[in-house]
């Protein structure tokens, strides 16, 4: 198997998060940094009023996209060991 450590946040404060999955020795670590992207797209989603604020919206598609990069650039994962892993939770 394989353990493996996520984090990240959006860069504001308290949009950390951490989560450890277990995955089977045989899946691509390209798998494992799609669902290492999508952890970071949902948590830059969950808090994008931060950046717009509550009832506003991004003032053009570039904007948006600036937000994203900038959110999906403090997101990690690193490979862990079992007893890490079993930590995390």
């Amino acid at each position: 198997m394989k353990y493996v450590h996520f984090s990240g946040s959006n860069g504001y404060c308290g949009t950390d998060y951490d989560e450890y999955v277990m995955f089977s020795d045989d899946c691509p670590e390209s798998e494992i940094e799609n669902y290492s992207a999508e952890l970071a797209y949902q948590c830059a989603e969950s808090y994008e009023y931060l950046e717009t604020g509550w009832y506003d919206d991004f003032e053009d598609e570039d904007d948006r996209e600036a937000y994203y990069e900038n959110a999906l650039s403090y997101c990690n994962w690193n490979y862990c060991s079992k007893e890490e892993y079993l930590r995390g939770f």
